[in-house]
């Protein structure tokens, strides 16, 4: 019987030349599979490094060893120094670089040296040209079936288009009304009102669509809302891609954040809000019809072209910059009434552009909404001076401007009715003349003005009213324009 290797004590036998060629090719296929690993990760520099080692003569048995691994020294009792390893704080003349990019600080000129780079590190499976293309028309897509649009601007700038729910508990009662005037008085009306914003409301009534108009301008139909339908536009974040961390967003320099809307209409004409009040200017129609009034309409501008036409009342009117209306057609007019006009710059208007509202202005005081100011806006910015012999009224404002009226000829700014809160303008009214009261009836004539809020001075057995007499609107300062800076024919 032959006994076994082991028994015997013999050694293994060397192993031959077929399997010893068997382990480097599977070696070989494994060195291969890491640098596809290293190339997917890093991108063709990869590829480049492996070369270079090549060319020098090192190894290619093993991979390259991370020359960018932070070791810290435990051997010396500390830490070492860190050390800033990006490429552009080791290149020569870096201080003339920053210098020269400081003293010309436009986006362009950093484009161009690319520093801080714009694409750095990025994927192999992430083309730049999604970040880097030029848009000719603005692009839309429908979301939330139907209630949402979200709206890419020329400039790359992304807005979300949304419907939402409006409480229908009306505005005129009389603690809501107070609390709006005035403020959270107390800590358990504040904690009232925050506990409100946290309750689910029912899903907003009605549909939005948004189509591209030319000059980069967008569309807006709003079918199907109610009284209790808001539409919002609000800005969204630029989307962030993976692997772009370190990459600088020139595109970003150029863009102006605010959406410029060709036309809104509103199909049912019954809406209880459009609010883009920093985020959208209009130059085209804005249309809502029905005879419900319109809490809030609020925008950043108005500019030539641009069109309000609603058939019941406004009861506030935000525009964050100013109005320039230009052109027949070009008008803003308003069914009812128009209970408060807040405008950040000036009113201009000329070839033939018009204001006209239908019955009064400023006949019911408005609460503060958004970020907007309300009726109450001259009791929170001036004092009240008052002692045993003055005394300084403020009054609600119907209209609040913070820069001029100008009216050229052609053009005019109407009102069938009366102005009941003052009309507060804190420049001048040039074309005082093209300003109207009862517009169209033989009663038809320009508003009584001031240009300081009045005085009264008292005595021990008298009152003297210093004041402007009383209008049919009510006691002075109501129904009266208060033009600080005068009025111009």
């Amino acid at each position: 019987m032959t006994l076994s290797r082991r028994q015997v004590n013999a050694p293994r036998p060397a192993r031959g030349p077929a399997r010893s060629a068997g382990i480097g090719i599977l070696r070989a296929g494994h060195e291969l599979i890491g640098v596809f690993q290293e190339m997917r990760r890093e991108g063709w520099s990869a590829l480049v490094d492996l070369v270079e080692g090549w060319s020098s003569g090192r190894s290619t048995a093993r991979r390259r060893a991370n020359a960018r691994r932070y070791l810290p020294g435990l051997g010396s009792g500390g830490l070492e120094t860190r050390a800033l390893l990006t490429y552009w704080h080791v290149i020569p003349r870096v201080l003339e670089n920053a210098t020269f990019l400081l003293h010309h600080p436009g986006a362009r000129t950093a484009f161009l040296k690319n520093f801080p780079p714009q694409v750095q590190h990025a994927p192999l499976n992430r083309p730049v040209s999604g970040i880097t293309r030029r848009r000719f028309v603005i692009a839309t897509q429908t979301a939330y079936g139907g209630q949402a649009v979200e709206v890419t601007a020329l400039d790359g700038t992304h807005y979300m288009l949304k419907l939402s729910y409006t409480s229908n508990t009306l505005a005129t009662d009389i603690a809501e009304g107070l609390n709006g005037q005035n403020g959270a008085s107390t800590s358990v009306t504040a904690a009232a009102s925050v506990s409100m914003q946290n309750q689910s409301y029912p899903q907003p009534v009605g549909v939005v669509r948004a189509y591209a108009m030319p000059g980069g301008r967008v569309g807006i139909i709003v079918d199907g809302s109610t009284p209790n339908t808001d539409l919002t536009i609000n800005p969204i974040a630029q989307p962030q891609y993976k692997g772009f961390a370190k990459s600088f967003a020139y595109g970003e320099a150029g863009r102006n954040h605010v959406l410029n809307i060709g036309q809104i209409t509103v199909t049912s004409g019954q809406i209880g809000a459009i609010e883009g009040y920093q985020t959208a200017i209009l130059s085209g129609p804005l249309t809502a019809m029905g005879n419900t009034p319109i809490d809030r309409i609020a925008l950043d501008a108005l500019v030539p072209g641009a069109s309000i036409t609603t058939g019941g009342d406004l009861n506030t009117l935000d525009v964050l910059h100013g109005i320039t209306l230009s052109g027949s057609g070009s008008d803003i007019s308003i069914g009812r009434d128009l209970n408060l006009l807040n405008v950040g710059n000036g009113i201009t208007l000329s070839n033939g552009a018009n204001i006209l509202i239908h019955r009064n202005l400023g006949l019911l005081s408005q609460p503060p909404k958004g970020t907007g100011t309300g009726s109450n806006v001259l009791s929170l910015n001036y004092a009240n001076v008052s002692n045993a012999i003055t005394s300084v009224t403020i009054p609600s404002v119907g209209s609040f401007v913070q820069g001029n009226v100008n009216i050229s000829p052609g053009s005019f700014f109407g009102m069938a009715g009366l102005i009941y809160n003052t009309m507060y303008v804190e420049g001048s009214v040039n074309g005082y003349s093209r300003l109207f009261e009862q517009y169209g009836s033989p009663a038809q004539a320009n508003p009584p003005f001031l240009t300081q809020l009045p005085t009264y001075i008292f005595s021990t057995t008298t009152t003297t009213n210093t004041g402007p007499p009383a209008t049919p609107a009510g006691p002075a300062p109501n129904g009266y324009l208060t033009a600080l800076q005068g009025v111009t024919p």
